[in-house]
Formats: C-alpha cells, structure tokens, sequence
C-alpha cells in the first residue's frame, strides 16, 4: 500500500513528509525565537491565533538552512501538536509504497527518518513527522 507525501525542499536537499497530516502551507513571517531552542528550532509564529513552533528541515537534517528570502511554512498535525516546517519550496505530491523506500545509511540511527526515495533524478529524505515532533517537544 502507497502513502502520499508532499515534497519539500529545504537548503538544497529534499525532504518528504506524509501528507495526510499538512494542513496548510502559509508564507513564513517573523517568528518569535525561543531563548535555548535548538538550532532546528526556529521560533514560534501565529497562524491565526495559534502558536506553532517551526522547525528549519534542512537545519534539522544537516543540509544548512533555508537558502530562498521568502521560505514557506508547511503547516502539519501530529498527535494533538501542531508543527510547522520551514522550507524552501513546495513541490508535488509523490505516492511511495513502503518497499520503495530505501534505508537510510547504515550509520543513521535517527528515528525521524523513514528512508530514501526518488523524486525524478534526485533523492528524497521520507521524514516521519510524529517521531520529529516527539524529539523536538521532548
């Protein structure tokens, strides 16, 4: 059985998170920083009355951060927690079965990551939103 997931870019590398939880993708504003967040963390912003802590992916993941001046926020629900995703563009949406999925490295131990998928000629990171969101509010 296939899961769609939203394809994402953030500093360069791809990212691809489960669909079925983004509910909105909103341009990012100005955030309020969080004083001994993680790096990842970038701040909180509003989004209609509801402070949602973003997350930088590509900071995250060790790809940089967020190359483009006008980032969008992918917006998604994960077991009661609302999280947003700083990224740099919003591609499609891509239908991986779970066989499609390569493992990640041998080395990578991070729960967070489902594994590795194609999108045209490039690779994708599959991301498990319920685990990242456990990690960062942890």
């Amino acid at each position: 059985m296939s899961r769609p997931f939203l394809i994402v870019e953030g500093g360069g590398a791809l990212f691809a998170v489960d669909q079925g939880l983004v509910r909105e993708i909103v341009p990012a504003r100005a955030m309020t920083r969080l004083p001994g967040a993680p790096p990842a963390v970038r701040g909180l912003l509003n989004v209609r009355g509801t402070l949602v802590t973003v997350i930088d992916l590509a900071t995250r993941f060790g790809q940089g951060g967020a190359l483009v001046a006008d980032p969008s926020v992918v917006i998604a629900v994960t077991e009661a927690r609302t999280i947003g995703l700083l990224v740099d563009d919003v591609h499609d949406v891509l239908s991986f079965a779970e066989e499609e999925l390569l493992p990640a490295t041998e080395g990578s131990s991070d729960p967070a990551v489902v594994g590795l998928g194609h999108f045209g000629d490039r690779v994708v990171l599959a991301v498990e939103l319920q685990e990242l969101a456990r990690q960062t509010f942890a």
